[in-house]
């Protein structure tokens, strides 16, 4: 069983992508209109963005395991060296969209201020929480090499 025999986790990542969207709108724009419908269109967003690195995990992941041991599983070391970085960028992506006017490229890698990082760490979390449902489906098995992050 695959990301793709599990409408589920698709359902689970939207959901939780459009909410912490949102908790993002809510600290970064505070004053913004549609926070909910933009908390949305973001969620959307940051779903097709995991298309887009997943396809960079798989690769990654491939190499990784080949060059890493250390007594874990496989799959818990590519999880965690590989989906955790990966996952900081895509949310760094999404805080300098949401965030408007960043001029350097310290802010946007490191974050702006520990609100905006706490923000970053929280999406990592809620990305691999999101992951529950399909590790579950897999009898506990993580799924690495897939195509979404």
């Amino acid at each position: 069983m695959g990301a793709l025999d599990s409408p589920l986790y698709f359902v689970v990542k939207l959901i939780a992508y459009c909410f912490w969207c949102y908790v993002g709108l809510r600290l970064f724009q505070p004053a913004a209109k549609l926070l909910p419908l933009r908390g949305i269109g973001f969620g959307i967003l940051r779903l097709f963005m995991g298309f887009f690195f997943g396809i960079l995990i798989y690769l990654l992941s491939s190499a990784l395991i080949t060059h890493i041991g250390a007594g874990l599983p496989e799959n818990t070391i590519t999880y965690i060296a590989v989906y955790v970085p990966i996952r900081w960028i895509e949310w760094s992506i999404m805080a300098a969209l949401l965030l408007r006017g960043l001029t350097s490229t310290s802010p946007w890698i490191l974050g702006s201020n520990p609100r905006d990082r706490y923000w970053r760490f929280g999406g990592i979390l809620i990305s691999c929480l999101a992951d529950i449902p399909l590790i579950v489906s897999l009898g506990g098995v993580i799924p690495t090499g897939r195509f979404m992050c």
